[in-house]
């Protein structure tokens, strides 16, 4: 799927989450949103393939960046910045290494613990 640009696409977000990895005083995991705040909605490097009920898709993911790291050590999404969206979509394979990296964390934002079943904990952004 992958060497095959018609089998990318763009996956288009508000924000991630991921679970902390220590329980918090309530003994559950806390959440933490990530977002991108020069960005309101933005996009991880996606793939697709048709299934006998539907499509169905995934992203990919990279190694941690700084800020992704101390909550969840094993991964991030890839996120595309705004320039390499049509790349993403139509380059041969080899020619997207630099594509799939680690988004800079100084240009992104964690917001504090946030417990899954909390009345503020964020809801998606439909669109």
């Amino acid at each position: 799927m992958l060497m095959t640009p018609a089998r990318r696409c763009l996956v288009p977000v508000t924000a991630f989450s991921e679970y902390g990895l220590a329980p918090g005083e309530d003994g559950k995991k806390p959440l933490h949103w990530f977002d991108v705040p020069s960005r309101p909605i933005f996009a991880f490097a996606g793939i697709w393939r048709p299934t006998e009920r539907d499509n169905a898709y995934g992203f990919l993911t990279t190694e941690p960046n700084a800020i992704v790291a101390p909550i969840h050590p094993k991964a991030m999404p890839v996120i595309l910045h705004d320039e390499d969206y049509n790349r993403w979509l139509t380059a041969p394979w080899d020619d997207l290494k630099d594509v799939v990296a680690p988004y800079p964390s100084q240009l992104m934002r964690v917001e504090g613990l946030v417990t899954a079943d909390a009345d503020h904990a964020r809801s998606p952004v439909l669109f």
